[in-house]
């Protein structure tokens, strides 16, 4: 156990910096300008934090040290974690969070983040093997 949790810090502090951003009350979040507001920023935010996580955890679980089943399923366990957390930050900002609002979109964002770092993991996988 203390080999994972070795091997999967840095993600596993990711991950509670995501927690921390994501489940601030409304009023502890800066407001922006308007016009910076219109270009959705948030959408982009979530979009990186979410990417920078599932790489984390995709480099952690796939170290020697940890179960195999870990390791030869790192992707999918990266990306069912960073799903989950992205579903249920969202739910618990519209059920719990003060003054926050649940929004499906910022769903999306995490999502399109957690799949981009996979896609450019497997392309860049399947670029080496044909040297």
């Amino acid at each position: 156990m203390t080999t994972f949790l070795r091997n999967n810090r840095w993600s596993i502090l990711w991950g509670l910096f995501i927690l921390i951003l994501t489940l601030m009350p409304g009023d502890a979040i800066p407001r922006v300008p308007v016009w910076i507001d219109r270009l959705h920023p948030d959408k982009l935010i979530h979009l990186f934090i979410f990417a920078v996580f599932v790489f984390l955890l995709i480099g952690g679980f796939d170290r020697s040290g940890n179960p195999g089943f870990v390791r030869n399923y790192a992707v999918f366990w990266a990306v069912a974690i960073s799903l989950f957390i992205g579903g249920a930050t969202e739910l618990l900002q519209g059920w719990v969070i003060p003054m926050r609002t649940a929004d499906w979109k910022d769903f999306f964002a995490d999502a399109a983040g957690t799949l981009g770092v996979v896609i450019a993991l497997w392309a860049h996988r399947f670029l080496l093997s044909e040297d």
